[in-house]
């Protein structure tokens, strides 16, 4: 199948998610317990099915013709770059893949959106304000 066809919110079952959604409900409410916020939002998605939805979000919103390469950073996880790699496939999306501290995004003018992860897959920190 063609995974552009569908999103990662599709194959949702009536007989387990009744216990998921309450593990998200209790969660949700710890968080705001935790941290006095009105709202908190969680997912039942995976790290790698989250990336690769916002991925094909991204490419949605913008003249994919024109934007269509997607920057990974080498430091995010591996088994998510590797979904994001099929799913990009599909989208008709370039992926690449590098260091994000040595890429010169301004001069990437096919470059629809970037994923860097915090901590990185090796629990580094990075201070990523300067890619904004």
């Amino acid at each position: 199948e063609n995974p552009g066809w569908y999103t990662a919110y599709t194959p949702y079952q009536a007989e387990i998610s009744q216990g998921r959604l309450e593990s998200l409900i209790n969660f949700q409410t710890l968080v705001c317990e935790l941290t006095g916020m009105e709202v908190a939002n969680s997912s039942l998605l995976d790290e790698g099915s989250a990336a690769a939805e916002a991925m094909a979000m991204i490419a949605r919103t913008v003249n994919s013709k024109a934007k269509n390469q997607f920057f990974i950073s080498d430091r995010v996880h591996p088994q998510t770059i590797d979904l994001m790699q099929l799913r990009a496939k599909y989208f008709g999306i370039d992926i690449i893949v590098g260091d994000h501290k040595a890429s010169d995004f301004a001069s990437m003018d096919k470059l629809c959106g970037a994923l860097v992860q915090y901590p990185d897959t090796d629990g580094v920190l990075y201070d990523y304000s300067g890619l904004a």
